[in-house]
Parts: C-alpha cells; structure tokens; sequence
C-alpha cells in the first residue's frame, strides 16, 4: 500500500511502549512517503525514523492508495490548510483520513469552505507591494507558508532599508570591494530584502538562503519578475562549505520562537561566509535578546532603531 504522509513531523510519527520507550508508530507500514514544505523537518524525519520523505513546495505525483493529512489551527494557517486540501483533492487517493488537532467546530469550517465545490481550483497566492528610498516599487508573489504571507514584513524593510542606506550613503564604503558586493540573505522568505536592497545597489548580486520550500519557489519566481537574477538555496544549515569567506554583506531576519537557536544558526553562517571586514546585519523587535547572542559571534554590535524595530549592524573582524 502507497502511502503519503502530509503535514507530520517527526514527534508525530512516535508512539510509546513500555516505560515510556518510543518507537515509530505502528500504523506507518508498507510504503511510505512523508511531504514536508521544511527541509528541517524532511532531516528530522530521515534522521530519527528512517522513514523516506521529500521536501517540495507541492505534494508529489500518485497514484496514493492512502493520504494521511494533519493539520489544525495551532500547526498551519487556515489558508495553508484549504491549499493542501486542494492538491490532495486533485491527486485523488483511494482513501483520505485528515487528522485534525483542534475544535471540531474548526474542523467543520475547514471542510465547509471545499464540500460545496471541491473542483473549484483556487489561486492562494498573494501580490503586494514594497520600495526603499531610492529604490523601485516592486511587486512580490507570496505562497501560503511563506513568512509574512499577504503581507509585507516592517521587520524585513527596516532591514533593507538600512542596509540600502548603508550601502548607498557614503562614498568611502565599508564594503571591501564596493564595486561588486556580493549579498546573502539568509531566512530570505520571498526575498524581501535582497530585492529591495538590489533595486538601489544595482550591481550587488544575490544569494538566498531558505529552510521552507514555498519561499525558495516564491523568491525564484520574483527574481524571474523583477530581472533579477540570484541564486536560491533550500537549507536549513547556511551556505554550502564553498560560499565561505565570499560574501560582503549578510542579511537576518531570524525568527525567535525557539530561544534564539536559529538565530544562532544565522549568525555561525554569518561569521564564516563573510569576507573579513564584511557586514553583519540583522533585525529584531527589541534587542535585548538578540544583541548578546550576535556579540558572540560578532563583538561590536551598533543597535540602529527603525520602523519600530532594531538593526543590528557588526563588521567582521580583519584578519
């Protein structure tokens, strides 16, 4: 039996025996494929189940004897939901089973919105637009899961806008080699803020990096829009090992759900892909949990307040 697992992640996939030993659930027999849109969650299922799974922005080609869908208000956005409901629909499995964590009054708006006309195709995607001083009005696409879905992010401009302004202000730039920088942005979502900091610093070329596979398909898709080239990167881990010490500019715009882990995951890529003398910026509501983990790896942090938020701007150190 062909079995496709969709929106489990691996604690999901455990039971528990005797004395509270885990082992991976019985129901998951025969062949068995797990969907994730994070490639942070594809490494943690192959890493503790050993279980096959693939990362990609869309559910993977049938035929499907079974497809297995968990979802609920508290693990995606309702809009996420209805989009995988959609792509489920369409690939026709023998049998579904949705598993819902949350109200059953929840559940019933959910399946209303697609029990009336499930052959309706819905577009979930999202334009809207951004600029910085200086810089051109640009139109981004978005896809439910993206970061800041349908809307633009204050956190993410105020970043660009410094990091624009930066780049653009003074004659003497900071920057080793102003002619040609070279810019990562890492957690870069559709690419918000290596878009706007190119449609001012014309010249700089792009590397994004992302963990969640919508935002890789969204930002390829902007860079096609925009005629802008730049290379996009699915990882949960930075730049591959050839990437250090190559780049100029680092921007983060990281999220601190988790004690500022993935922060830390950023800054290390920072460190090491920046060229000596290279820019460290990132953003954060208040900086009071963020600036110490950065001046762990970066010592001298300057704390720049903008649209509400904080940038924090470091130099690598010359070697």
């Amino acid at each position: 039996m062909k079995t496709l697992l969709v929106g489990y992640k691996a604690a999901d996939l455990f039971e528990r025996g005797k004395h509270g030993k885990k082992f991976t659930a019985k129901w998951i027999d025969g062949d068995v494929l797990c969907h994730t849109l994070d490639i942070y969650h594809r490494h943690a299922i192959e890493k503790t189940h050993h279980i096959r799974a693939v990362c990609s922005p869309h559910l993977p080609e049938g035929p499907w004897d079974l497809i297995k869908f968990k979802t609920g208000p508290k693990l995606m956005s309702g809009e996420l939901s209805l989009d995988m409901l959609q792509e489920i629909h369409r690939l026709k499995p023998a049998k579904f089973e949705l598993e819902f964590i949350g109200k059953e009054r929840d559940r019933n708006e959910l399946l209303s919105k697609i029990r009336d006309d499930p052959d309706r195709v819905r577009d979930f995607s999202a334009k809207w637009p951004a600029s910085v001083p200086g810089g051109d009005k640009l139109m981004f696409t978005s896809y439910p899961g993206c970061f800041c879905h349908r809307r633009l992010d204050e956190g993410g401009l105020a970043l660009a806008e410094v990091i624009s302004r930066d780049l653009t202000s003074h004659p003497s730039s900071p920057i080793p080699h102003p002619s040609s920088p070279k810019l990562l942005d890492m957690g870069c979502g559709c690419g918000l803020v290596g878009f706007l900091v190119k449609s001012v610093v014309k010249d700089i070329s792009l590397v994004m990096v992302d963990s969640h596979s919508r935002a890789v398909e969204a930002a390829n898709l902007n860079a096609t829009n925009f005629n802008m080239p730049a290379e996009v990167i699915l990882a949960d881990n930075g730049t591959p090992a050839r990437m250090d010490g190559t780049f100029d500019v680092f921007a983060g715009n990281p999220p601190y759900y988790s004690d500022y882990r993935i922060a830390e995951v950023f800054l290390e890529t920072a460190k090491r892909a920046l060229k000596p003398g290279g820019l460290c910026y990132t953003v954060v509501k208040n900086d009071a949990g963020l600036r110490p983990v950065q001046e762990r790896y970066f010592p001298n942090v300057e704390v720049i307040r903008r649209r509400g938020y904080c940038v924090l701007k470091s130099v690598k150190a010359q070697v």
